[in-house]
């Protein structure tokens, strides 16, 4: 069986959550014996190494250039569908998406995100078409108008919410299978979407775990781990920063707080002072950056979906305090037996402190959130049936 897979990002280096669980969607359709074809945008020039050919056996790059994203943009706002498709479109990746279908006859494709389905629209390729929504984005983009971060940025996400809203309703009815990571936005869509919402599948996000728990870690030492590009995160980061971590340091004067996350925008950077924060950008092994830690935070206020950061952290053998909001999309989570989920700024600092402090919890938050993480959330599991699609259309 070959399957062509559609990214809008080159999915190496894995330096945030979509390219690790598309890799992890890849090694698993290996391990059914798929032969994999990838045709990947990517921006900066890539050196193809022989690891990335273990996993993928064929490879089309094809260059993304801003100047086009903008045109195609505009263009796609102007017939009514999401900025974003516009923003992944091109008619060179069309072009070469025709040669492999021509050439290779894959059995399957699946479009990573939402935005590189109107390439298997035009190609006529739904019925054998698996959608990685991962994400209700319309449900995030309502949420974003909440967010701290960009003025414009918040505008875009409100004039997008319409067109995702719709394109969304769209894929549901039209593709075979539609993939999300929560229940919660499985049952968000099908309120959306009524009882033609059939296509919708539960594959929830894995985690590789620590080999054991680390017995060392610095108690100083608070860690969020998240692609900062996003507007979730961003908006976290500069919440805990702002609202949380000056309650922290009122008990514990010597705290750290770790930002760890490629790209971090300017006003992220500019929160590094030097003692307390640290931006670390992009770390080449996310385990071992969190693994030394004491704890990691997800004070999330914008989101949907399972948020890999917190499976991370706890394979890593590290508590997590988190939002509520976060929480629900992992039901084996426990407040006060695996994790800590607090809602408000004071409650959610005072769950750090204690475990900063007291580190007897902090042992028992870390042992029952790992043995949870590798009894529940291994890839293989989580990605059963990943590949299977039966024709409701």
């Amino acid at each position: 069986m070959k399957l062509c897979l559609l990214s809008p990002r080159f999915p190496f280096p894995e330096n945030g959550g979509d390219v690790l669980r598309i890799n992890n969607i890849a090694r698993y359709l290996k391990s059914k014996n798929f032969e994999l074809v990838l045709i990947s945008f990517y921006e900066d020039e890539i050196r193809l190494k022989k690891e990335y050919f273990a996993l993928y056996d064929t490879i089309y790059m094809i260059k993304r250039t801003r100047i086009v994203s903008l045109v195609m943009s505009a263009l796609f706002a102007l017939s009514g569908r999401p900025i974003q498709c516009g923003y992944y479109f091109s008619f060179a990746f069309l072009k070469q998406l025709r040669r492999t279908i021509k050439q290779e006859l894959p059995d399957e494709f699946v479009s990573h995100l939402l935005r590189m389905v109107p390439y298997l629209e035009l190609t006529h390729q739904q019925k054998k078409s698996i959608v990685e929504m991962t994400d209700a984005l319309s449900k995030t983009y309502g949420l974003s108008a909440q967010a701290k971060g960009s003025v414009v940025k918040k505008l875009i996400y409100k004039a997008e919410l319409r067109l995702i809203r719709r394109y969304e309703k769209y894929v549901v009815v039209h593709f075979p299978k539609v993939v999300l990571v929560s229940d919660a936005d499985i049952q968000y869509l099908r309120a959306n979407c009524g009882e033609k919402a059939k296509s919708l599948a539960l594959h929830t996000n894995g985690v590789t775990c620590l080999p054991a728990i680390p017995k060392t870690y610095d108690k100083r030492k608070i860690c969020f781990v998240g692609n900062m590009r996003t507007l979730q995160n961003q908006d976290a980061v500069l919440h805990f920063v702002q609202d949380i971590f000056p309650l922290i340091k009122k008990s514990v004067s010597d705290a750290v707080f770790l930002i760890i996350g490629a790209e971090p925008p300017e006003s992220i950077q500019n929160l590094a002072d030097g003692k307390h924060i640290v931006v670390t950008g992009f770390v080449d092994d996310i385990q071992a950056a969190v693994s030394e830690c004491s704890l990691a935070v997800a004070p999330v206020r914008v989101a949907a979906g399972i948020q890999n950061k917190v499976l991370v952290a706890m394979g890593c053998g590290v508590p997590v305090v988190l939002s509520p909001l976060i929480a629900g999309a992992i039901p084996e989570l426990s407040d006060g037996e695996n994790c800590c989920i607090k809602d408000d700024a004071t409650s959610f600092a005072k769950e750090c402190v204690s475990i900063l402090q007291d580190s007897d919890r902090r042992a028992m938050l870390s042992k029952n959130g790992y043995e949870m993480v590798k009894r529940y959330y291994s890839w293989n599991e989580k990605l059963k049936g990943y590949e299977k699609i039966e024709t409701l259309l």
